[in-house]
């Protein structure tokens, strides 16, 4: 069967309509599950979509140097994401009241204060960090409110919110002696303590290899969350990123206690699984998350182990997989965009956004205050913008019927459904310049619409319908720099049947 949306001129209004502005979303229905295509989910609607955003570390808690945390304006973070296009972002959580040194100038990198945090701190006697002990059997309800508010005010953007439950990255690489970490004996009235006794790594509390005190306020913590967000439909949950090595079972275990808990409620939400530091992809690969950020620049066409569900929804995030982009080129950074994309996968953004980062002048936003700025840095702004174009482009293909099939452009990047009638290409010519297609699924009696898409200025230009049929088209894009090419059968896609 196929759907006819075609015809020339038809084309070239609703292409224009389509990026004239961003587009308005509606509140999402329901929770994303897998759907037949295991490189994406798909929606309360049956619809198959990718996830594509940007994400920052204090979306949930306030930040700021100097003890002074610096309130977010959430409104003002939502908007900036639908005015890129985009539909998935973050919410960090950072899991000690002060995280130290952290690495955002050549020299005296600042301390950072992180409220709220999840339990109340009442005392008696005080943490490391001069707050009151915490006890750990009493939730802060002012943390609890936000992240669902936010996440709430998120669903009703349309943006789906991966929520952190644990952030490894933090207790690896920021601890000091007086960070206040609520899991260690100093900073609790209920006698848990990781025995962290100083220095920049204090991981004990999730490299246990068996249950033990400390998991059982870490599941009752899930559990609270859950509970909170339980009834959102635009949730994913990931338990953590960029954990050393050594807490594969830790993050087993919560993948196992969060898919457990929330089994007998009203919604089960997709849960993920990051990066470990000095692991193989296969290390999530192999888990029973549902959807995966692995270490890899550019993701395999793939993602695939021995775990269930067997295949992974690829998730690529440039915070582990990118590493010093600010670096490079635009049209690098746009290539692990596109080329990501082509290969089956969705891409997250690390955003340094508001967080001051002048060290190798990675994120020079306006106006600092305790770290804490006033508005973006606008470099990154073709790169967030072509996050959102990849979201448009997906919803221009049958995401249910495409596939990687990087064998038929000389590019080696290309997403296709091939039956003999209802084709359909998006190609990527990572460094533009002439290339050949194999066009040869159709016969030549059969004609496919022809459009260009410019990443660099997010221009796009229809050219005259081709004839298919041949195994080596060639073609030019009519600009330069880096280019996207999608051809389709002029009568419209197919909307089922073989791939």
């Amino acid at each position: 069967m196929l759907h006819f949306r075609f015809g020339l001129a038809l084309f070239v209004s609703l292409f224009a309509a389509q990026f004239a502005r961003p587009e308005a979303a509606a509140p999402i229905a329901g929770p994303l599950v897998a759907s037949d295509n295991p490189h994406y989910f798909k929606d309360a609607n049956g619809t198959v979509l990718i996830l594509t955003g940007s994400q920052t570390w204090n979306t949930l808690q306030d930040w700021g140097s100097d003890g002074s945390p610096q309130a977010l304006d959430f409104n003002a973070f939502i908007h900036f994401l639908a005015a890129h296009g985009q539909n998935f972002t973050l919410l960090w959580r950072a899991e000690m009241p002060k995280f130290c040194s952290l690495p955002a100038t050549a020299s005296l990198p600042p301390d950072l204060t992180v409220s709220p945090q999840p339990w109340l701190r009442t005392g008696p006697g005080k943490a490391t960090d001069g707050g009151l002990k915490f006890d750990l059997t009493k939730f802060d309800p002012s943390y609890f409110d936000r992240l669902r508010t936010r996440t709430q005010a998120l669903n009703n953007a349309g943006i789906y919110a991966g929520v952190y439950l644990f952030t490894g990255e933090f207790l690896n690489l920021f601890r000091c002696a007086s960070d206040g970490y609520p899991f260690t004996g100093s900073n609790n009235i209920n006698g848990i303590d990781d025995g962290y006794t100083g220095g920049p790594k204090g991981t004990a509390s999730i490299t246990m290899t068996a249950p033990n005190a400390i998991t059982r306020f870490q599941d009752a913590y899930v559990d609270k969350v859950i509970d909170t967000l339980n009834d959102l439909p635009n949730v994913l949950w990931i338990v953590s990123e960029e954990a050393p090595n050594n807490t594969q079972w830790w993050n087993d275990h919560e993948i196992s206690h969060t898919r457990t808990y929330e089994s007998g409620k009203r919604y089960q939400h997709p849960i993920g699984y990051a990066a470990l530091i000095h692991s193989p992809d296969e290390t999530v690969y192999n888990s029973n998350a549902d959807w995966a950020a692995p270490a890899g620049r550019i993701s395999p066409t793939t993602s695939c182990g021995s775990g269930k569900p067997a295949c992974k929804v690829n998730i690529n995030d440039s915070d582990h997989s990118y590493w010093e982009m600010w670096k490079e080129t635009p049209q690098q950074n746009r290539n692990y965009t596109w080329e990501n994309l082509l290969n089956g996968s969705q891409v997250l953004f690390m955003d340094p956004y508001l967080v001051e980062y002048p060290r190798e002048k990675r994120n020079l936003c306006v106006s600092p205050t305790n770290g804490i700025c006033s508005g973006p840095d606008p470099r990154y702004d073709n790169l967030r913008d072509n996050l959102g174009y990849t979201l448009k482009y997906s919803r221009k293909v049958n995401l249910a019927l495409v596939t990687p099939h990087g064998s038929l452009s000389s590019t080696g990047y290309c997403l296709a459904q091939t039956p003999s009638v209802g084709a359909e290409y998006l190609v990527y010519a990572p460094s533009g310049g002439a290339f050949t297609m194999d066009l040869s699924a159709m016969p030549a009696s059969r004609m496919l619409a022809v459009e260009w898409f410019n990443p660099t200025t997010g221009a796009t230009i229809v050219k005259d319908p081709i004839r298919a049929g041949s195994s080596t088209q060639s073609f030019a894009p009519p600009f330069s720099g880096d280019a996207v090419l999608y051809l389709v059968d002029a009568a419209g896609h197919a909307a089922s049947g073989r791939k």
